[in-house]
């Protein structure tokens, strides 16, 4: 591994090195643990918040900026650093969106903010009107996103990439990231719940004076599990049959048994949150594909491991839009 602090390899101080994200956050953390002495008296570099940072490890794996540091009286200190998606969350703003999807939305963000553009899905679905009063600009694209997926099934995530703001459509390919028993898993748990589970919706449009009600309901859950009820409100302007198709992608996204897990496994780069991987163990009986929500990965005297939160449905970001 290779660690870059403002144009200077810092390697030969560091001792170990934890990289990570997760899907609720949009930006990517980098922590570095390092002896900065040589004499066990004075620091051997001073460190300024906001230089840059890269870390590399075969490729690069981040570029980012250092925002805060920890020493102590032995020389020893951490180095805490975030991807540009940080200012995402460090800038709150008011603006009206018309007739707008949501990576439109991205793209206007990411230009005002100047934070630098990767590739951005076309998410495809027009938002009607979304007015954010004084919010973080990583919320306001949290609700777009969860509109987008509410009327179209479709999903995305936020990533940054080498200092570029990313937005992915998340799909299910054939995964050809493996992690199994016997090859690179070091441990496993497992945990299947109904928690979350709704077997009925109703979702309510219209207005306050003249409502529209469509209710669905699975009849063979509601019969294994009980009837458990999501209420929803939505846009005034959808008429009936557009209700409809609103409570059926909310019941098809919340009528299903949940299957999170955690694992701990050799390390493998290309894994991180919002990745699609196959896992097989035979003591769980988890034989299947699954998403990664999390991902934290160790790098120390040359072993790298992680550590990966999975479900069998993505745990993205909700956030549900309140008319202002």
């Amino acid at each position: 591994m290779i660690v870059v602090y403002d144009n200077y390899d810092i390697t030969g101080l560091v001792r170990s090195v934890e990289w990570s994200g997760d899907l609720q956050q949009v930006a990517r953390t980098l922590k570095i643990t390092l002896h900065n002495t040589a004499n066990g008296v004075s620091p051997l570099l001073s460190f300024q918040k906001g230089k840059p940072v890269r870390f590399f490890d075969d490729k690069e794996l981040f570029r980012g900026f250092l925002f805060s540091t920890g020493k102590n009286e032995a020389g020893e200190g951490l180095l805490t650093c975030y991807d540009p998606n940080i200012y995402l969350v460090k800038n709150a703003d008011t603006i009206k969106f018309t007739k707008k999807k949501a990576s439109e939305m991205a793209k206007y963000i990411c230009n005002l903010y100047k934070i630098p553009v990767g590739t951005i899905a076309d998410t495809g679905y027009v938002i009607p009107k979304h007015i954010f009063r004084e919010k973080p600009l990583a919320e306001m694209l949290f609700t777009a996103l969860t509109t987008t997926r509410k009327h179209t099934g479709r999903r995305f995530f936020i990533s940054n990439n080498l200092g570029k703001f990313m937005l992915t459509e998340m799909k299910t390919p054939s995964a050809k990231l493996i992690i199994e028993s016997g090859r690179n898993l070091l441990s496993l748990s497992v945990n299947e719940s109904i928690e979350e589970m709704k077997t009925k919706v109703k979702v309510i449009g219209g207005t306050d004076k003249k409502p529209v009600t469509v209710t669905v309901q699975n009849d063979s859950l509601a019969k294994q599990y009980g009837i458990m009820q999501h209420v929803e409100r939505a846009d005034e302007k959808l008429n009936k049959a557009q209700l409809k198709k609103l409570a059926d992608q909310l019941l098809k996204e919340m009528g299903k048994v949940t299957t999170d897990m955690s694992l701990e496994s050799l390390g493998i780069n290309e894994i991180t949150s919002g990745s699609v991987i196959q896992v097989y163990n035979k003591m769980t009986g988890i034989n299947g594909t699954y998403y990664v929500n999390s991902d934290t990965h160790h790098y120390e005297n040359g072993v790298h491991t992680m550590s990966l939160t999975i479900s069998s449905s993505p745990n993205l970001a909700e956030v549900a839009y309140e008319e202002v």
